[in-house]
């Protein structure tokens, strides 16, 4: 898929593949070398790499893409001042931006997994799950994005879930870090796991 065309996508509401648990619907908010990255409706950003993508396509009527250029540079923008992951040229790149923070790969079926990225490098990403390691191909990683550990999954419809809402979103990034004593945890599972 040529780079230029997914550039001047840039700011519009696209859908990634066309169904199933890979398909994506969100706003296009940076293209890269071999990944790009796009926030759904609810605020997660995704990161896809670009050769499981199998097709992309706009969303936006026509009449509401004359505009596009600004809402591109001002979305981007403004992202970039909230995520810190988007500065990485490539994908393996980012998932070294990623160390120490709790993620889902993939968003369905049977291989989507939720866990704490502890390495990255020589073609394989570690990832802590339930005090087990677990070594994913980068290959295989075809979306991922940072998860916050702190959210419930229980009903949000409780009053004080909603007044924290906004202060949850602030937080964002420091609920997906891991805290001293986990990183130190999960030192020492690394060395107990290198020593076998």
């Amino acid at each position: 898929m040529s780079l230029n065309y997914l550039g001047s996508l840039i700011g519009t509401e696209v859908k990634i593949n066309r169904g199933g648990p890979d398909s994506i619907v969100g706003r296009l908010l940076s293209v890269h070398h071999d990944y790009l990255a796009i926030q759904t409706k609810d605020g997660t950003i995704v990161y896809i790499q670009l050769q499981h993508i199998k097709s992309i396509s706009s969303t936006n009527s026509n009449a509401s893409r004359g505009n596009k250029s600004n809402r591109s540079n001002t979305s981007h923008r403004s992202h970039r001042s909230h995520h810190r992951f988007t500065f990485a040229h490539t994908f393996e790149g980012l998932l070294g931006q990623m160390r120490y923070t709790f993620v889902q790969i993939n968003r369905g079926g049977p291989e989507k997994v939720e866990g704490l990225v502890v390495h990255s490098g020589d073609n394989v990403l570690l990832l802590v799950v339930n005090n087990e390691i677990i070594r994913i191909p980068i290959f295989h990683i075809k979306s991922i994005n940072a998860v916050n550990k702190n959210n419930s999954k229980g009903n949000n419809s409780n009053s004080s879930s909603n007044k924290n809402n906004n202060n949850n979103k602030s937080n964002n990034n420091k609920s997906n870090k891991a805290t001293a004593s986990q990183i130190v945890a999960i030192k020492l599972l690394l060395k107990k796991y290198r020593a076998l």
